[in-house]
């Protein structure tokens, strides 16, 4: 190489160097298949950069250009020295091919500085969108009204003015040549932001950052393809104009709920969750879980009118809540998504309904009315129980016992309640959908916490402390009351903490959770000792103590309250800004009820502030399901984010651990999830007695909260059970080739499928082989690639028949395999739809499918050859066929800006794509692609998160035929494919580059 490079520096001549290189270039190609590098030809003549052409329009050339470079990036900090940021972003505009604007405020201010250029960009025709907000009314409507009524702008707006989060402000000049430019920073569009402000802004060039940029347009298109952003209409902006008026004053009238018209991604999720329920399952009694403050009415609402509208709008509803402002708040929230202004009524306090056929009513209104016996069992079809966690209680039976509904839908934060009656009995021992935690604190539903883990210096790894599966009520609080020197020693590190991180209790309001009601005594206790004035409450307490500690509380006299079960249950102050965790919960739902607590939005309320004491703990508590509840699906394993400090929380949010804390966290989650061989025999020898249920891998991974792969990538279900002595170690012949079917067997989704697999199961179970291969049918080749993963001459297995014959034989291998399909088909979402394609194909839509499935569903491999390998397009020349396997994260790293808007939905229709980094428009390829329609070619897309999750391929999602809508650059070429049918709401919410 040295060699080289001195030759090349001695040769003089530009034209002879460039020989050199391509001759370098054609011998290096020799050996490469792909023919990558015979494109990468440098260029045989001199190519001189085009600095302009000039608008025929324009009498002399010489356009005006901005002070600041074309090709290299700079700042603006608002200094004397810099150009005013007006001025740039004048002369920005005159050579733009396009523009996207981005600003939180608009102000006439500020716009009349730029109306010149804006009507300059009008006279080319220049498309511009701009994305702005109502946020506080600080948006002049006269502004945004100008420039909607420009034919070459669009303006998306969002209306709620009480929460945004968009606060950007940015500036995108899109250019065909590639010399694009951006501007990010801190200017509105008003005159001081842009003429005079110290405002710190950027200019970003395509040429010197160019994953930038390409940020911008990722996360430019998912927000001006997402719901919360609404198409303004200058003709009609009466809207607009009353929500600047809102955002202004507090006094005037809100006419508007907070989630309009459409839902957001995850209530579509529940919604999408609901459907499979009753569509997959036949369940036709749905509870969903969600925190309160967290939209659960508002998902309601879109679940009722989406019945609504299948019924022609002729369904019965009855709302139960048990307090009339639940209620009226309610129905506004139906009479907006329905949009019908007086639809239903309301049966409480002094609201009298005079007809029932859509009523909002009160559990004590509908006991005392007796209501049941007026309208009939069958009169309502759809029935929705707020805070259903009052369901056993005698006044809510009458609503399970005394209606029959078509649909009954429960909503609670707390489906585990203290007294041991169960919630979900009425909802068929099922939860439908649950909110997220991570979901609600990301649309800002609730309050952000700040999580502080602090070493508790009791150990409570000793075995004394463990009983049944969970830990001893009396073992925790004899260590921690009492006056022994460990309960004292723990107070202080309590004490320390809460002066540490929050050293001014004037304004605390905390709530303690304790193990009993002996500790909570002695924690109200030992507080007011020290002069903080706490109580305690439990259920113990009297009503009318009771409602003098939470007044006092309320108006800030009593500083802490300690609890032991009745905060679980929806006793609801909004101000608590501080939770202190004074045992380790053993159930994940009490604990996120616990937290709940606290995360209600309240006046001067920034953040709650949450202490955990976390020590040594037993070697069966499992603190990493704890933690996985307050991150969102897509961050980095656990452990890691132990390690890195947590880089992945929602917005606003924080987790901090001390140095001991970690240490004793990471130690737990390493022995939970690195130490299986030691953990799952011990939790498979007491599973019966702890959990009273019958030992089968459905139960099994249910009650413990296991990832299926976690568990069947180590062993066979059988394997495990042997090495807890609860049966003889199997003896299959093949059952180290068919470990990994169990795997891939539990990442089947598709309902069709499980269901087909299930039959063919049980006849080679029975060594029924004609029966197997005739219930099989057209799918025998991708059932043998599903369970053995490997063309039949690599295994040594000459036909479709001796593939079965050899399955037959493999015993306890089929057993699993029985048990693992039980668990897919109870959480199989999928419906079953089959798209429509030019030539048969079974492939389901929404399901879930691994590369071997792909190739045989589309007839690529064949019993005796597996065909391609590891490639991210699939070609089926015969029935022109394209398929894309695209993987939205490309690296182990959550954040690589390189890589990570290559590939991303923009919305549930519309996926961003980038072809393979040869490809050329002009190719044969690229030319099929792009014309594909004209050619006759289908283009199947199949998507997934990432490549690797539990140590474990993760398989793709069939997103069903998509159509190209538009394409730009080459090598790679950048293509906007809309799909056929909306990608899953799940998905999209989990992939999706918009904040």
């Amino acid at each position: 190489m040295k060699i080289i490079e001195k030759t090349l520096k001695q040769e003089k001549d530009p034209a002879a160097r460039r020989k050199m290189c391509n001759e370098i270039i054609s011998l290096a190609a020799r050996g490469d298949k792909t023919a990558y590098l015979q494109t990468h030809e440098i260029i045989q003549t001199e190519k001189p950069l085009l600095a302009e052409i000039t608008p025929a329009h324009y009498a002399a050339k010489g356009l005006p250009r901005p002070e600041t470079s074309i090709v290299e990036s700079s700042l603006f900090t608002g200094s004397s020295h810099d150009p005013q940021l007006v001025h740039e972003l004048q002369k920005e505009m005159i050579s733009a091919d396009k523009v996207d604007m981005l600003i939180s405020f608009i102000k006439w201010s500020g716009l009349r500085l730029l109306m010149a250029s804006f009507e300059e960009l009008r006279s080319r025709n220049v498309p511009v969108r701009v994305i702005t907000t109502s946020y506080m009314g600080a948006s002049d409507a006269t502004a945004i009204e100008w420039l909607a009524k420009m034919p070459n702008i669009e303006v998306r707006v969002s209306y709620n003015t009480d929460v945004t989060r968009l606060h950007a402000k940015a500036y995108h000049f899109y250019r065909t040549s590639g010399f694009s430019t951006a501007y990010i920073g801190s200017a509105n569009l008003s005159r001081h932001a842009i003429t005079s402000g110290l405002e710190w802004t950027i200019k970003v060039t395509a040429q010197d950052m160019a994953h930038i940029m390409d940020k911008f347009t990722a996360e430019f298109e998912t927000y001006w393809n997402s719901q919360e952003f609404i198409p303004f209409d200058p003709g009609n902006p009466q809207q607009l104009r009353e929500a600047i008026k809102r955002g202004k004053s507090s006094q005037y009238p809100d006419t508007t709920v907070f989630f309009d018209i459409k839902p957001h991604p995850f209530q579509e999720r529940i919604l999408d969750n609901l459907e499979a329920e009753r569509r997959n399952h036949n369940n036709w009694k749905n509870l969903i879980i969600a925190a309160t403050g967290t939209g659960k009415t508002v998902v309601a609402a879109f679940d009722f009118e989406r019945y609504f509208r299948s019924k022609n709008k002729q369904a019965r509803l009855l709302f139960v809540a048990h307090r009339q402002e639940i209620l009226e708040q309610s129905i506004a929230v139906f009479r907006n998504i329905l949009r019908i202004n007086d639809f239903g009524q309301l049966l409480v306090g002094h609201h009298e309904a005079t007809r029932y056929d859509q009523l909002f009513c009160s559990v004590k209104m509908l006991t005392t009315k007796r209501l049941w016996e007026q309208v009939g069992k069958d009169y309502y079809d759809f029935i929705i129980i707020d805070e259903v966690h009052h369901g056993p209680a005698s006044s809510y039976r009458p609503i399970f016992d005394s209606f029959n509904p078509k649909i009954l839908l429960g909503l609670t934060a707390t489906p585990e309640r203290m007294d041991g009656k169960s919630v979900s009995a009425d909802f068929n021992q099922r939860f439908a959908a649950e909110i997220r935690l991570p979901e609600a604190l990301d649309e800002k539903l609730l309050c952000p916490f700040h999580y502080f883990g602090i070493a508790d210096p009791v150990s409570l790894d000793a075995d004394k402390f463990w009983k049944s599966g969970k830990y001893d009520a009396k073992a925790l609080e004899n260590v921690y009351t009492g006056s022994h020197g460990l309960a004292l020693q723990r107070l202080d590190a309590i004490m320390e903490a809460l002066h540490r991180y929050e050293p001014d209790l004037s304004s605390v309001k905390g709530l303690g959770f304790c193990v009993s009601v002996n500790h909570a005594e002695f924690m109200s206790k030992m507080f007011n000792s020290k002069g903080i004035s706490s109580a305690c409450i439990s259920r113990k307490t009297r009503q009318d103590d009771r409602s003098q500690i939470l007044d006092e509380f309320r108006h800030g006299m009593t500083k802490f309250i300690f609890a032991v079960d009745v905060f679980n249950e929806g006793l609801d102050i909004q101000d608590i800004n501080t939770v202190l965790f004074l045992r380790p919960t053993d159930s994940l739902t009490i604990f996120l009820q616990q937290l709940g607590r606290g995360l209600r939005h309240a006046p001067e309320k920034d953040c709650l502030t949450v202490l955990d004491f976390v020590g040594q703990v037993h070697r069966r508590y499992r603190i990493d399901l704890k933690l996985k509840a307050l991150l969102p699906l897509k961050r980095l394993p656990i452990d890691k984010e132990v390690k890195f400090d947590f880089p992945h929380l929602p917005a606003g949010c924080s987790i901090q651990l001390d140095r001991i804390a970690r240490e004793h966290v990471l130690s737990n989650i390493r022995s939970n999830l690195n130490k299986l061989h030691d953990s799952i025999p011990e939790y498979l020898k007491t599973f019966e007695q702890e959990t009273s249920q019958n030992l089968s891998f459905i139960n099994f991974i249910k009650y413990h909260k296991y990832e299926p792969e976690e568990i069947l990538v180590k062993e066979t279900w059988s394997e495990w059970k042997a090495r807890a002595n609860l049966m003889p170690m199997p003896d299959d012949t093949d059952i180290l080739k068919l470990r990994n079917a169990l795997v891939r067997v539990a990442q089947t989704s598709g309902i069709k499928e499980i269901k087909r697999l299930r039959v063919v199961i049980k006849k080679l179970t029975d060594a029924d082989i004609e029966g197997a291969l005739s219930d099989a049918a057209d799918s025998a080749l991708q059932i043998h690639y599903k369970l053995w993963a490997k063309a039949g001459s690599k295994i040594n297995i000459s036909t479709i028949r001796e593939s079965f014959e050899r399955l037959s034989k493999n015993k306890s291998v089929l057993n699993d395999l029985e048990e693992v399909l039980e668990w897919a088909e109870n959480e199989s979402q999928i419906d079953g739809r089959i798209p429509i394609l030019p030539f048969p194909c079974n492939l389901e839509l929404h399901a879930q499918y691994g590369f071997e499935d792909i190739k045989a569903a589309l007839g690529i491999s064949t019993f005796k050859s597996g065909s391609v390998m590891g490639v991210g397009v699939l070609h089926k020349q015969e029935n022109k066929t394209y398929a894309f396997l695209i993987t939205y994260q490309k690296t182990e790293h959550e954040f690589s800006p390189t890589t990570m808007y290559a590939d991303y939905p923009i919305s549930r229709d519309l996926m961003h794509w980038e072809s393979q980094s040869s490809t050329a428009q002009n190719s044969p390829g690229g030319q099929t692609i792009i014309h594909h329609n004209e050619n006759g070619y289908t283009i199947l897309l199949f998507a997934r998160g990432q490549k690797k999750r539990n140590g474990v391929t993760v398989p793709f999602t069939y997103l069903g035929p998509g159509s190209i809508v538009s394409y730009e650059d080459e090598r790679p070429i950048k293509i906007v494919w809309r799909l056929d049918y909306p990608m899953p709401a799940a998905m999209f919410e989990e992939n999706r580059r918009g904040g």
